[in-house]
């Protein structure tokens, strides 16, 4: 799942929905905004899935909504993710045999992909969609063809960090493309020096995908 990155007064508004929820009138005075103008943040952050209406609470008029930080909007304040994943491919590719750890890391890939619906129609369509979910994760994917071939490339990797390292985290993206386009996909990525995404998709003997 990729992060969102809100702007520097919707971050603000999830900083304080982390020591509890809050309401409108609750957040305006904290941080010195409008109550409208808290409300437009709250409604962009609801959207984004990083703030939920948790309750109510009693008024002298009317109840006022309490707001809660969702899982997703505290993940947006975490710094501990890539330093246990970096660890991680360490350790794995101390514990592993080289083909071992590429075919566990496909896996990782393909068992991801079930966050994500799947496209359907010719192969052409599901590969562009492909691409588009590249994007999704911080790449910047567009599709050419070569060969006969379909090749997505993304100058830039959503896994830099980890891919700059440890190649096999390729493996991921390849099991999650795989499996997302229900067509076989080979990992054709640059890991020297600056991480680029590059993945071949045949387009000959795929059949096309239909909704179940």
């Amino acid at each position: 799942m990729a992060l969102v990155r809100p702007n520097s007064s919707a971050r603000k508004v999830l900083a304080q929905l982390r020591r509890g929820p809050m309401t409108v009138e609750d957040l305006a005075m904290v941080l010195r905004l409008t109550d409208n103008a808290i409300r437009n943040q709250l409604r962009k952050l609801q959207d984004a899935a990083l703030v939920t209406r948790t309750g109510v609470r009693p008024g002298v008029s009317k109840p006022s909504a309490l707001y809660a930080i969702t899982l997703e909007g505290q993940i947006q304040f975490s710094t501990i993710y890539l330093p246990v994943l970096t660890q991680f491919m360490l350790v794995a590719e101390g514990q592993c045999a080289g083909k071992q750890l590429e075919t566990f890391m496909r896996e990782t890939g393909k068992s991801l992909a079930a966050r994500y619906p799947k496209p359907i129609g010719d192969i052409g369509l599901r590969v562009h969609a492909a691409a588009r979910l590249l994007k999704s994760f911080g790449g910047l994917a567009d599709v050419r063809t070569r060969n006969g071939t379909f090749v997505i490339q993304s100058p830039v990797c959503p896994l830099a960090a980890l891919t700059s390292e440890h190649r096999a985290a390729c493996k991921v993206l390849e099991g999650l493309l795989t499996e997302y386009t229900g067509a076989p996909v080979n990992s054709c990525c640059s890991v020297e020096e600056e991480p680029q995404c590059c993945f071949e998709v045949p387009r000959a003997g795929v059949p096309a995908a239909r909704r179940g």
